[in-house]
């Protein structure tokens, strides 16, 4: 501690009575809690991937706002609930996206659904989402959504909240198979869209088997168009053709220090060294020297034409391979969707798998979307080639606040609960609870003061939660009991906690409850009790110990044990 005077408000209660009470709350419940079977968790506490521990979904795109990472994606577990996985994923069920967010890139909150179909009452699905955002002469930011509507037209909603409330602005497909200027294109999907530092937005999409023009090696279906003003309008003479080798879909569009950078997963298709060879010598002006596109990996291409006009179709050049096929790193094969974001100091690749699929013990091409950190070089453009892992992008240094109310779909990771809508948009609660159920949320930082209650906010039915610190053995910190008709309910901990902790939420009973947040409090400090000054270093006082009952040498922030009374540092 940098200064050595603090104020301190004492509390008289003595270090045996401490000691007492820790050692009989120990036994109090034991006698209180019910038996369970704590539930097993399909990842492992450690790692970030995939961002949700639950949720089947797909094609990620993301917008930072107000220091918040916010990922949304095609949302799989539509399809999966709706046939009950009576079939493989045809995609042809959802209408739906799915959202997101975090502010450590650990611990997610789960914001619910967009209804596109309530929202585009023109659309017949909703998959493979874009999203980027401007400043309007308003004042606000402004979001602008764009979703593939099958395989057949691109549309697009708006916002001025990442969360909404979402409108249609045009009433129709921004592109559809009407579209003039388009040429020749196999499927009218997965938009990518980006703006530019003079605020000029630019969208990419377009995907398929090789067109009637085209070949295995240029199919001939992606494309660019340059946006009008209001981000909902283009002129049909700005559509151009984007030359990509074995492109097939996933089309991916960042501008990186002015730099624009296209990327598309490519097509599942025998590769020809011949043809490689040729393509090679026809872009010698572009000293193209990458190796072909590797099977349904994710490929990229970088704008080089000297008036960085991306309408110029000779203008890009191939770079390579930046994310191979899943199957590369132990994860089943499949089709794959990826979108670049700088959050911070640092970039980041988010994509999908079918991990977690795999993990509940199906298949079928149901998705979830997963997180690692990649390189940019920023002056060329050039990316390095990112490997898929578990462990997912590390956390950042900033820690969850408890004294401030916390989601209770808030997590890194949890074990048989799911959420469902509540109340306000964008907001959910923990559902589908069982005895032995589970949420774990990392990094909590209660601080040096720390906290000697919590607070839970509950919807309806009734439970027992308990609170464990670091793991979910031993004794908890905390024992909550939820009767029936108590939206909140606020019990002491047998201990204050300080310090940074992961923090389990476990519940021993439950029955139709739903859990929609929580939050602690610092220990309160009754009315008349005597403030003094102390220095820090030498307290005049007999001994100084801590709430273990270790002897210290100096007042540390938080609760002392001095000369058997306890103190309150703040």
């Amino acid at each position: 501690m940098n200064n050595p005077i603090y104020s301190t408000v004492y509390q008289t209660i003595r270090f045996a009575a401490i000691a007492l009470a820790c050692v009989s709350s120990s036994n109090a419940y034991a006698q209180e809690i019910p038996s369970y079977k704590l539930a097993t968790a399909y990842k492992t506490n450690t790692v970030g991937n995939p961002l949700s521990p639950w949720m089947l979904c797909a094609d990620p795109t993301a917008v930072e706002y107000n220091g918040r990472l916010y990922v949304y994606g095609t949302n799989d577990q539509q399809e999966y609930n709706t046939t009950k996985n009576a079939s493989n994923n045809t995609y042809g069920k959802i209408t739906q996206l799915v959202v997101f967010s975090s502010e450590d890139l650990v611990n997610w909150t789960h914001h619910g659904v967009i209804d596109v179909k309530s929202v585009c009452t023109w659309c017949w699905a909703s998959w493979a989402p874009s999203i980027t955002s401007r400043e309007e002469s308003d004042g606000k930011t402004h979001f602008y959504l764009y979703f593939t509507n099958g395989a057949s037209g691109i549309g697009v909603m708006t916002a001025t909240s990442p969360l909404g409330p979402w409108t249609d602005p045009i009433k129709k497909a921004l592109i559809d198979g009407s579209t003039q200027g388009r040429g020749k294109q196999s499927n009218i999907i997965d938009p990518g869209v980006a703006v530019d530092e003079n605020g000029t937005g630019w969208l990419t999409f377009g995907g398929g088997d090789p067109n009637s023009s085209g070949s295995t090696l240029i199919p001939g279906n992606a494309r660019i168009v340059k946006l009008g003003k209001n981000m909902c309008s283009f002129s049909t003479k700005d559509i151009v053709e984007i030359p990509a080798p074995y492109h097939f879909e996933a089309n991916e569009l960042n501008i990186i220090n002015g730099k624009f950078v296209f990327s598309y997963s490519s097509s599942w298709s025998g590769r020809s060294d011949s043809d490689w060879t040729t393509y090679k010598n026809n872009n010698k002006d572009k000293r193209v020297t990458a190796a072909k596109p590797g099977i349904c990996s994710i490929a990229y291409m970088v704008l080089v034409d000297s008036l960085n006009n991306p309408l110029n179709k000779d203008g890009w050049k191939y770079m390579g391979d930046v994310l191979p096929n899943p199957s590369n790193f132990g994860y089943p094969g499949g089709n794959n969707h990826s979108h670049f974001q700088k959050f911070g100091n640092n970039w980041y690749m988010i994509y999908h798998t079918q991990w977690l699929a795999k993990k509940m013990g199906f298949s079928g091409g149901y998705r979830n979307i997963s997180m690692n950190k990649m390189t940019v070089n920023e002056s060329t453009g050039a990316l390095t080639k990112v490997s898929m892992t578990d462990n997912g992008a590390p956390a950042l240094t900033n820690t969850l606040n408890p004294y401030e109310w916390v989601p209770a779909e808030t997590m890194a990771n949890c074990a048989g609960v799911t959420t469902e809508a509540y109340s306000t948009r964008g907001n959910t609660v923990i559902a589908n609870i069982d005895a032995g159920d589970w949420t774990l949320i990392r990094n909590v930082n209660f601080g040096d003061e720390g906290a000697d209650s919590i607070q839970v906010k509950t919807v309806s039915g009734s439970g027992q939660l308990l609170v464990f610190l670091d793991r979910t053995t031993g004794t908890p910190a905390g024992v909550i009991d939820i009767p029936t008709g108590h939206p909140l309910t606020k019990v002491g901990l047998n201990q204050t906690i300080t310090g940074k902790h992961n923090v389990f939420f476990v519940w021993s009973q439950a029955s139709k409850i739903k859990f929609d947040s929580w939050r602690v409090f610092h220990p309160e400090v009754s009315e008349g009790i005597e403030e003094q000054m102390v220095n820090g270093k030498s307290s005049n006082s007999k001994s100084i110990h801590n709430l273990r009952g270790q002897r210290q040498q100096n007042l540390q922030r938080g609760i002392n044990i001095i000369d058997g009374k306890k103190v309150l540092v703040r």
